[in-house]
């Protein structure tokens, strides 16, 4: 079974006149983004301001854009080029490179708090089987969008410690993605897509191999299109490969998402070049950061639901175990391993949640797996922790050091 993402229409007994799609989209972007900047000046997550964009905007509050064909394409196509840059910026080196604590963190800090939640869900609330895994998911996992954003502009992405986190937030991203892939399929589907999977990822590793052992002739070509101000030919080859590994991902039966990530781990700087690899990635980030992640953003906002007060408890729940097991595990596993990092930011780190369980959460409502309502549960469970656990890492630092750069380098108290 093939997974789409997108959001879904929400029949509504009063509508608002129907705006064309160009209108729709102007109103939806200056919202998402005025709100996204003020976010961002109360240093909060700007995907945040998005998603309220999209509930203010949408049936939830003043109906004046509802959810339609047309804008669940749009919000395909911009999760296309969210997911490539969130692989090319988790390249694969991240992975290679102190496994033993990547491993660590997601496990501890990921996969435990997501299976309680899961079997809380299933046994105490009584949520179907598919229900509750999803939610669970989207509820757990934690961002690595929001960590990239907190790690580059306090400084810490220079230091090892810093590394080990972003990847150990990358790979619980990349299981998570494999999780919402399989753990609606039959035994036997399973097992082949897991043998594809295996089978490519081998490949890619080899491709990543080979490109690094190339790497000195492709900087070299690469350098001939800079100089003949041709990059939007690399830009080119780096779409119409994501694009291609995406459409072989969905051929075999795995959503394309995972095609997406995957592609974008073998352009790092080793294999195309620093230079060509700052490109990419601002240009990445300027295409997406005004437009793509604005957009995707808002729209999943558009199918937001008010939340009923006989759901509370179980939103109260999934915050609960994902504050409670999961960040005790993140500042127990950073106080014991981390020396430049003080264990609350990585808690904030760790608890932070925003772009990947959204996209898990809107993939789920796309395909059936889970109702509106619960959809609205999982995006405010998202957002409550998105918020609480940003300042949580802000406070952390504030206290800790006298300056974000001063932590580079500097042990933890105690240490």
């Amino acid at each position: 079974m093939t997974l789409y993402a997108g959001t879904v229409y929400i029949p509504c007994r009063v509508r608002a006149p129907v705006l064309d799609l160009i209108t729709s989209i102007l109103i939806l972007l200056v919202v998402a983004i005025g709100l996204g900047q003020i976010f961002d000046s109360m240093e909060l997550p700007e995907v945040v301001g998005a998603i309220i964009a999209g509930i203010i905007l949408g049936p939830a509050v003043t109906g004046i854009i509802h959810p339609s064909s047309e804008l669940t394409t749009i919000s395909l196509l911009a999760l296309f080029f969210i997911i490539l840059q969130i692989g090319i910026e988790a390249s694969a080196d991240i992975f290679s490179k102190n496994i033993r604590y990547i491993t660590g963190f997601a496990l501890t800090a990921f996969v435990v708090p997501f299976l309680v939640m899961s079997a809380g869900s299933y046994f105490i609330f009584g949520l179907p089987y598919l229900e509750a895994v999803s939610i669970s998911l989207s509820v757990s996992i934690p961002s690595i969008s929001i960590t990239s954003v907190l790690l580059v502009r306090s400084g810490l992405i220079r230091t090892e410690d810093g590394l080990r986190l972003l990847g150990g937030v990358a790979m619980s991203d990349a299981v998570g993605f494999i999780i919402l892939v399989s753990f609606h399929m039959p035994v036997l589907t399973i097992a082949i897509d897991s043998v594809s999977l295996a089978v490519f990822v081998v490949a890619l590793y080899f491709l990543d191999l080979f490109l690094k052992s190339r790497s000195d002739r492709i900087m070299i070509r690469v350098a001939r299109y800079n100089k003949l101000e041709k990059e939007g030919i690399i830009f080119a080859v780096v779409i119409v490969m994501g694009l291609a590994v995406s459409s072989l991902f969905e051929y075999i039966g795995i959503t394309f998402v995972l095609g997406a990530f995957f592609s974008g781990l073998v352009i790092h700087q080793n294999s195309v070049g620093e230079n060509t690899y700052g490109i990419l990635t601002r240009t990445f980030r300027r295409i997406n950061s005004s437009f793509f992640i604005p957009m995707f953003f808002s729209i999943s906002g558009l199918a937001i639901s008010v939340i009923s007060v006989s759901m509370l408890p179980y939103l109260a729940f999934l915050i609960l175990i994902t504050a409670s097991i999961g960040g005790l595990a993140a500042y127990q596993f950073s106080k014991s391993f981390m020396k430049s990092i003080p264990p609350a930011a990585s808690l904030g780190i760790f608890g932070g949640r925003g772009a990947v369980g959204i996209i898990i959460a809107s993939i789920s409502l796309s395909n059936g797996f889970i109702s509106n309502a619960y959809y609205s549960i999982a995006v405010f469970a998202t957002v409550i922790m998105a918020i609480s656990f940003t300042l949580v890492f802000h406070h952390s630092l504030r206290r800790h050091v006298s300056s974000p750069q001063d932590a580079i380098g500097e042990k933890r108290p105690g240490s």
